[in-house]
């Protein structure tokens, strides 16, 4: 080979290894901008989940009002039911109280009536006195003082029934008025709570649904933003392949035959004897008490990640940390909402609270594996450093299921 021959090779080896580098460059700052995209939408997403939980969890404190509240109006009827039955036994008792006074009206007339035939005549126009005055003899005289007597006591009992029923009925009619009135207040007001408390419902489900809007849509953007980057990196591969090629070229023109073929038979000796020893280095035990990761599972031993996958193998490899997982997984297409179901994932965002008995990590939240749902009341089990038992499972139960992310297989 000439000397001008070595020399163009030379430069022209050279400018497209500077081509290839400056593409590498543009490729990488491709990937790099869309990973950073991508970890953005995510971290927006979760700040999104983050709302609906809370959200979420003023909606089911509003439908306990609301729930709460109907108890108290079926309540308040029920005691408006009742006192009207009271008052229908009060009215019986004043109608057969005015029964007995009529009852008693009557017979003091006919004892009148009787008394005047037997006065006959009158002397003084008062049948009383005449009666008296009418006495045959002494012993005549007293019995008819003490009949008199008798007569005007049934008389004056009569006229105090008459009084005391009166008394009784105009105070039993108050009584209903005020009843029913106070009642009736109570029915009205607790019936302007129950349509606030729906209204603010209503609110309350329209503002989940917006923000449930903005997750899907955060979904479709995040799947356009690992189309892309899959792209960019697919793309960042082909110009280093190239960029390995061309090297590969340039070493070629440089050396000798025998020199070539050695080199890459060694090349591929050692090759294959790194691949054998990174295969090795990742052969797994396959139980919870190895601390090496079992195959289809990359999270680390010990997390609650790990664990999780563990228990749903459907999980995926890539979610990140467990507050991560809600939106990793909407993005996977798995459907994530807050309805505990058993053979569910749940999970909590970073700082929320787990049922009150303790917090997840600020910065990575937490994951766990849902057992069995009962109501409100959810019985999950986890792993994590944190626990005893590392590699799981270890079991909780939240009373307050409604308040977390569930991913369902």
């Amino acid at each position: 080979m000439s000397f001008k021959k070595v020399i163009t090779s030379t430069v022209a080896v050279s400018m497209l290894a500077v081509s290839v580098l400056n593409t590498v460059a543009v490729n990488a700052d491709t990937v790099d901008d869309t990973q950073n995209a991508i970890s953005n939408n995510k971290s927006e997403t979760d700040k999104l989940l983050k709302e609906i939980a809370a959200a979420n969890a003023d909606n089911i404190k509003l439908q306990q009002q609301i729930s709460d509240n109907a108890a108290k109006i079926e309540k308040t009827k029920t005691n408006i039911e009742q006192s009207n039955q009271k008052i229908d036994q009060l009215n019986g008792q004043i109608r057969g109280a005015k029964a007995e006074v009529a009852k008693r009206t009557t017979l003091l007339k006919t004892q009148l009536v009787a008394l005047q035939k037997q006065t006959g005549d009158t002397v003084s126009g008062n049948i009383y006195l005449d009666f008296v005055l009418n006495s045959k003899n002494f012993s005549d005289l007293v019995a008819r003082t003490f009949t008199i007597n008798k007569l005007n006591q049934a008389s004056k009992d009569a006229l105090n029934d008459v009084k005391e029923a009166k008394a009784q009925y105009t105070s039993l009619m108050d009584q209903q008025k005020t009843t029913q009135a106070s009642l009736k207040s109570d029915e009205a007001n607790l019936e302007t709570q129950q349509n606030d408390l729906q209204a603010m419902k209503t609110k309350s489900d329209s503002q989940q649904a917006a923000l449930n809007q903005k997750i899907n849509d955060n979904k479709a953007t995040l799947v356009a933003l690992q189309t892309q980057y899959a792209d960019a990196a697919a793309a960042l591969k082909a110009t280093q392949d190239k960029a390995k090629d061309a090297k590969a070229t340039e070493s070629t023109s440089a050396k000798t035959e025998p020199v070539n073929v050695a080199s890459n038979s060694t090349s591929t000796t050692d090759n294959k004897t790194s691949s054998s020893t990174s295969n090795d280095s990742n052969t797994s035990q396959g139980n919870g008490g190895s601390h090496a990761n079992v195959p289809g599972n990359s999270y680390e031993w010990g997390q609650c990640t790990w664990y999780a996958k563990e228990r749903a193998p459907w999980a995926g490899n890539n979610w990140g940390n467990g507050g991560q997982w809600g939106s990793s997984a909407a993005a996977a297409g798995f459907r994530v909402d807050h309805t505990p179901e058993a053979g569910a994932l749940i999970v909590f965002l970073p700082g929320q609270s787990v049922g009150g008995q303790w917090t997840a990590d600020s910065t990575c939240g937490h994951v766990g594996y849902v057992e069995s749902v009962s109501g409100n009341n959810v019985t999950f089990s986890q792993g994590g450093l944190g626990f005893s038992n590392p590699a799981g499972p270890n079991t909780a139960t939240l009373s307050d299921g409604g308040s977390y992310i569930y991913i369902h297989r």
